[in-house]
């Protein structure tokens, strides 16, 4: 290969029509959830200095800040539908990138739309009180409306991508604004000081660092998805600065409102009071401008999660795509609408399982016994980099990650610790979660076979 020469996409590309804002928009639409709503209260339970925990959620962020420049270099170089896939399979060999779709197919791209569906209805039942047999139906109705939306074009999707991103981010922002304005001295007796003393920890036990860990594995939950851009990556403009720009800039602004947030829920409620409270963005609202705050609270969180929803809609199904365009799955998956230019298949093949998971109600589990198979695969998909400067020195590179190769080696150090504790805190979920990427290994060797026996 000359030193002009890209690793080329296995068949035609999707075409390029997402910009700069939409790729940034997918980032922040797809981490932004529910977990920012959550999360705080889990965390203040385990640590009670303010300080710290506002130093977990920025340490966190540049763990994943670290992994996502990683992945702009990846992405600006295999600007191809796939994301993660793409990278591992060029790293390690098509079976790898095959075990790591194979698993987002099964359960780590469509167990959160199925887990993000039943909050979304959990939420929407403040507003509505409805039966099981209710629930249910109008769940699955939900996400093939995401997925009817995104077969119709991928500037569908965005655009609702987008519309939903500016609203949960507004509300956050609200939020804040609120509470810069609000004074908790006059309106509680309780001074500024007095909500963040004491800031931090006098001495640290083995038991606050035990807190510390599981503290970081709630936090990573909630920054889960800053990797999605690169899913989209075949089908953005410029994507050699688009890609990089968008991953940047996405996980910037998921960093600054996560800690504008914390800081806000700590400052009108106190920490004691974050960690007593079973919803705490609602509780904040509540205590600044009484029940109309925990009205638009739960409004803005029903726009987040189905924000959330759409994006794992959007991002997923380029996977099952570019596993199909490489053979190594059911062909009939890699079809381009003729009309709308979408993999219109592998979509509603992913919304229809996920309309399974939702079924079922048995997609926390499977979330769980997936964490330790995400996080490994990880760790594959950071190291790519690594392998492929030494694999392909002559592919061009537009942009390269900044301090390699350190800031490639610290997260795969962190994230490889983070898996290994999970073996062992958690060993039964953790095989379980091996098991499931395993159990593409068949998978992967009939379709093998299938294509050798077409081949011949």
């Amino acid at each position: 290969m000359s030193a002009q020469t890209q690793a080329p996409p296995a068949a035609a590309e999707l075409p390029r029509k997402l910009g700069l804002l939409d790729a940034t928009s997918l980032l922040v639409g797809a981490v932004i959830g529910s977990g920012i709503f959550v999360v705080p209260a889990i965390i203040a339970r385990r640590i009670p200095e303010p300080g710290l925990v506002i130093a977990i959620w920025l340490f966190s962020g540049a763990l994943v800040l670290c992994g996502a420049l990683t992945l702009a270099e990846l992405g600006a170089m295999l600007p191809h539908s796939g994301g993660l896939y793409v990278y591992i399979r060029e790293a390690y060999g098509p079976f790898w990138g095959f075990l790591h779709g194979w698993t987002s197919l099964l359960v780590t791209m469509t167990a959160p739309i199925a887990a993000l569906t039943a909050a979304f209805l959990l939420y929407l039942k403040y507003f509505f009180s409805m039966p099981l047999w209710v629930e249910k139906p109008l769940g699955i109705a939900l996400i093939l409306c995401f997925a009817w939306i995104n077969s119709r074009g991928v500037l569908w999707g965005a655009w609702v991508q987008n519309l939903f991103t500016f609203l949960k981010v507004a509300g956050l922002v609200a939020l804040v604004g609120l509470a810069v304005a609000w004074r908790p001295d006059a309106a509680a007796g309780v001074s500024l000081p007095g909500r963040f003393h004491p800031f931090w920890p006098s001495h640290f036990s083995a038991g606050l660092l035990s807190g510390v860990g599981a503290a970081m594995i709630s936090t990573l939950f909630a920054y889960e998805g800053w990797h999605f851009v690169g899913f989209a990556a075949g089908e953005i403009k410029n994507p050699q600065r688009n890609v990089p720009y968008g991953i940047f800039l996405g996980v910037l602004v998921v960093i600054a409102v996560y800690i504008a947030a914390n800081v806000a829920y700590i400052y009108v409620l106190g920490q004691d009071g974050v960690a007593a409270s079973g919803r705490v963005a609602s509780d904040a609202m509540t205590v600044m401008i009484g029940p109309l705050g925990a009205v638009l609270i739960t409004l803005a969180i029903l726009f987040s999660t189905s924000g959330a929803i759409n994006s794992n809609v959007l991002a997923g199904p380029r996977i099952v795509f570019a596993m199909a365009r490489d053979r190594v799955f059911f062909p009939w998956a890699a079809a381009v609408h003729p009309r709308y230019e979408t993999p219109s298949r592998a979509i509603w093949m992913v919304g229809a399982w996920a309309a399974v998971l939702t079924l079922t109600g048995g997609y926390e589990h499977l979330i769980t016994m997936a964490e330790f198979a995400n996080w490994f695969l990880y760790v594959l998909a950071i190291g790519s980099v690594i392998i492929l400067r030494r694999k392909h020195p002559e592919w061009p590179r537009p942009y390269r990650v900044p301090g390699y190769p350190w800031t490639a080696l610290v997260f795969v150090i962190v994230a490889a610790a983070f898996v290994v504790n999970t073996l062992f805190d958690s060993p039964r979920s953790s095989l379980l979660g091996l098991g499931l990427v395993l159990a593409g290994v068949p998978i992967y060797a009939r379709f093998q076979r299938t294509r050798r026996e077409k081949a011949a």
